[in-house]
């Protein structure tokens, strides 16, 4: 691929939202020099302008393309698709809103305004001149898949591969389907009417030529990429076996468990639901009287009494139909409906099976042969006769599963259930999910779901298997790479990544290079804004190319104007809607789309005050819905120390802010831009001395290569098992005192700034 850059630049009309108030000549003939061409057009965006672009990437030999014209948001995916063809990729597109961020926010000369879009195209065209393009790139893929963990949904996954003629290796504990029936009603209780169905699942599975069952103890480790993936599993000795694998699915159920012992739970006559499954299976159906208590409320798990309640009905069923004499009882909070259908309704009535409600203030107690509870009618405590009492289980991830979940990857910290956190991205953006997950260890399900969580992943992998055999799998363009060369395995970056995409080839530790997993990254690249050694990038799209654009506009900033970067899922947005509803501010601000201000590492934000800006704001996502989780807090910890630094350094601290948007109150964004540019023009700019600009450098300098400082902001960031957003509080005073002190030590005070102290 030619990496010398070329790049053509096309100045739309936009009808006539453009050109009467941006002088588009004036425009061209200032742009065309420093080009390789320049063009004014109509409508760039409809077919005659997309195929007249097509022409000049052609006819120019263009290899990046800059639209200036509307909203990129929305248009950038168009521009995308229509120009591939022609060899121009995502990355290679840069978009400048010249009608939502130029000539509809303000009442400015068209001299200013055409001067303002001309500052905002050349530090696209910067960006574009210093990035290095990826050629695009095919994941290959064709098996096998590797199922690990020992979840039923193992078997309808493994089958659904098979019948799409992938290979597929089993790791599971045992290759009995007896053994494998026996332990159903341990994690799905009550559900003795799909037993013939999996088995003849289970059956299928494991007669298949397509199948290679490995028999193992548990899992140790999961090492690799998408494509290149290293099982490390257990035997039964407890020896160490690897299973290479292109794909893995990890089938895992949640464990059930008892409750605390104020339940009344005693392991003999009261049970929890899985109990009751293998005591009638070891004694038979109890003649007595049951009652099956729906307890999930009072442990603080009512979002599981519906399952719970299902699954009662279901064994109370079985014991009704199997022993009419026996008299069923469901007791259950007054809060949860009934979790029947109208058949099922009639099925009750016919087996005079008692549905009681409880007052939900009033927790029901536990006593030798009764439970008392307080009726909704009366107000009156009420017994009800048990010889068996069977309460909900406790769900949750201990054991085995959680040892396996581990292994995997999955989890970092407690956590309770494996329910997968994806970025709020577009699909495109992502080359595939994280590795599969079926089974009730993802959040707490019947064993139809678990079912059908199997045959969807078995789906999902083949499928792509049958893109990548078509050549039409491509790796995702703006995701993060590590250079080997630099990397010295230090791990912040796998810490604080919340899409699970960072790993290494061997077991995790200190000192092993990482590999981000170019399938599952979704490029929101505050992990490369992390790394202390500089080693990762964003491809397409990395610092580089954001310290040549803010520098080139910055070099070219009034003295009372300033720089905006702003993020495409909130400040973007919000500014582009305030561009649709003409709403007027400062015409000083000056907008550069990002993807994510927690991929911007500070070295960018000190550049734009090296290069002579007065000001920087960055916009992002509301604090609790960043599309890549922790994208606004990470930044916020960043411009927290540029802050520290300029306070060390005698500048004033707010120079430099971060603001959150939300793209429906564009009003509330006006706001926050204007705020801080009655700020910056209250401030004034900073002197050009010699000693400020050596200040400006060595701070620049410092956010860049020091590696004892970018340590220790990496490590003051939140984790992906943290739930705290650290906007809302500062950093233990502690902390902030040694880190004030490590800058302080750190910092390479200017002689020139120490002979100006002098003076």
């Amino acid at each position: 691929m030619n990496t010398t850059a070329r790049t053509g630049i096309f100045l739309c009309k936009c009808g006539e939202n453009i050109e009467p108030l941006i002088d588009l000549n004036s425009l061209e003939n200032a742009l065309k020099a420093d080009a390789a061409h320049c063009e004014i057009m109509a409508w760039s965006c409809l077919k005659p302008g997309l195929d007249r672009i097509m022409s000049a990437v052609s006819e120019h030999d263009l290899n990046r393309v800059i639209i200036a014209g509307c909203d990129g948001r929305i248009m950038c995916k168009k521009f995308e698709e229509a120009l591939e063809p022609s060899g121009i990729l995502k990355g290679q597109i840069g978009m400048v809103n010249l009608r939502g961020h130029v000539a509809a926010v303000s009442d400015a000369p068209i001299e200013l305004k055409t001067k303002k879009s001309e500052k905002l195209i050349r530090a696209a065209m910067a960006e574009m001149e210093t990035l290095n393009p990826t050629p695009k790139k095919a994941m290959k893929l064709k098996g096998p898949v590797a199922i690990a963990g020992n979840g039923i949904g193992a078997f309808p996954a493994a089958w659904n591969l098979v019948q799409a003629g992938i290979e597929c290796v089993l790791c599971t504990d045992t290759a009995d389907p007896d053994e494998i029936i026996k332990q159903i009603p341990l994690v799905y209780p009550g559900e003795r009417d799909q037993y013939d169905r999996i088995r003849a699942i289970i059956e299928k599975v494991l007669d298949s030529d397509k199948v290679t069952v490995k028999e193992t103890s548990g899992v140790d480790a999961l090492l690799g990429i998408t494509g290149a993936y290293t099982l490390m599993t257990l035997d039964p000795s407890g020896e160490k076996q690897p299973v290479k694998a292109d794909l893995v699915i990890a089938a895992l159920d949640a464990e059930l468990f008892a409750p605390a012992p104020e339940f009344g739970y005693d392991g003999s006559r009261v049970l929890i639901q899985p109990e009751m499954e293998v005591h009638m299976d070891e004694y038979g159906i109890p003649k007595g009287d049951v009652v099956f208590w729906v307890s999930d409320h009072e442990y603080g798990d009512g979002d599981f009494a519906q399952l719970s309640a299902k699954a009662a009905w279901n064994t109370a069923r079985h014991i009704r139909n199997s022993s009419p004499h026996s008299r069923v009882v469901i007791l259950h909070n007054q809060t949860m409906p009934v979790p029947l259908s109208a058949a099922e309704r009639a099925i009750n009535r016919e087996l005079n099976i008692e549905w009681i409600a409880y007052d939900k203030t009033v927790r029901p107690i536990v006593q030798d042969g009764y439970i008392t509870y307080c009726n909704l009618e009366d107000h009156i405590e009420h017994e009800i006769n048990w010889e068996f009492l069977v309460l909900s289980p406790k769900r949750g991830l201990r054991g085995q599963t959680l040892a396996a979940a581990r292994a995997l990857g999955m989890i970092q910290g407690p956590t309770q259930f494996l329910t997968v956190h994806q970025a709020k991205v577009r699909p495109e953006m992502v080359g595939r999910q994280m590795n599969c997950i079926v089974g009730s260890a993802k959040f707490p399900c019947d064993l139809q779901e678990t079912i059908n969580q199997g045959r969807e992943a078995g789906n999902k992998n083949a499928d792509m298997i049958e893109l990548s055999k078509q050549g039409e799998l491509f790796i995702p363009r703006n995701v993060s790479w590590v250079d080997p060369e630099k990397c010295v395995g230090c791990g912040r970056c796998q810490e604080i990544c919340d899409c699970g995409a960072i790993s290494s080839m061997d077991y995790p530790g200190g000192g092993l290079s990482r590999i981000v997993d170019p399938m599952l990254c979704t490029g929101g690249g505050t992990c490369a804004a992390t790394c202390p050694e500089n080693a990762m990038e964003i491809r397409n799209n990395n610092t580089t190319q954001r310290e040549a654009g803010i520098a080139q506009l910055s070099q070219t900033m009034d003295a009372e104007e300033i720089v905006c970067m702003a993020c495409v899922w909130g400040g973007l947005p919000a500014a582009d809607h305030a561009g649709h509803k003409k709403l007027a501010y400062d015409p000083g601000v000056h907008i550069i789309g990002v993807p994510c201000v927690g991929q911007i590492d500070p070295s960018v934000m000190a550049r734009a005050f090296v290069e002579g800006a007065s000001g920087l704001i960055l916009t992002g996502c509301l604090p609790d819905s960043c599309h890549h989780s922790f994208g606004v807090d990470h930044t916020w910890t960043r411009v927290a120390m540029i802050k520290k630094l300029f306070s060390l350094c005698g500048f004033d601290r707010r120079r430099i802010a971060l603001a959150h948007a939300d793209l429906n109150k564009p009003e509330e964004f006006v706001k926050t831009v204007n705020a801080f540019s009655d700020q910056i023009r209250e401030l004034g700019p900073i002197e050009k001395t010699q000693a400020n600009q050596d200040k400006l450098s060595a701070i620049y300098d410092l956010c860049k290569n020091n590696i004892r400082i970018r340590t220790l902001l990496a490590v003051s960031l939140r984790r992906a098992k943290e739930t705290t957003f650290r906007g809302d509080q500062l950093h233990a005073p502690a902390f902030d005192r040694d880190f004030n002190q490590a800058l302080e030590e750190e910092y390479d005070f200017p002689e020139s700034a120490l002979a100006e102290a002098v003076e």
